[in-house]
């Protein structure tokens, strides 16, 4: 089967999320900063929580984009879990005040896209399709 030009696209996503993570968690041990808009973003001490959490988001979208890449049935499930679970774990981080909607904002809008995307009839019938031929 040929991949969908879509599919691609979600496998692309989920590589720039996992990126967006990893630079979290540099920014979280304090080494780099993020200024996007407004005041910059840096620590002083590493916050091993956060980038211990950041890790493990990372982990789990390299996971989902090497899925997506092989249009896989589990990326698409564990796709929407992920996707979901980043925008509710970025609204906390913001609601309890450890982080700026500027620093979530691009993880909200890679995990808003994946998860609509995700949903659309064709791409979950896609994924299910090549599931069924192996």
């Amino acid at each position: 089967m040929k991949r969908p030009i879509g599919i691609t696209l979600l496998a692309l996503g989920a590589g720039l999320a996992g990126l967006f993570q990893v630079w979290r968690i540099l920014v979280f041990l304090g080494i780099a900063n993020f200024t996007f808009v407004g005041q910059p973003i840096s620590f002083i001490e590493p916050q091993w929580g956060q980038a211990i959490w950041a890790g493990v988001l990372a982990a789990i979208w390299f996971w989902v984009a090497a899925g997506f890449w092989q249009v896989r049935a589990y990326a698409w499930s564990f796709g929407q879990f992920i996707a979901l679970f980043t925008m509710i774990f970025g609204f906390f981080a913001v609601l309890g005040n450890s982080a700026t909607t500027e620093s979530e904002l691009v993880g909200w809008l890679l995990s808003i896209g994946i998860f609509f995307y995700l949903n659309y009839p064709g791409v979950r019938n896609a994924f299910m399709e090549h599931e069924m031929s192996l």
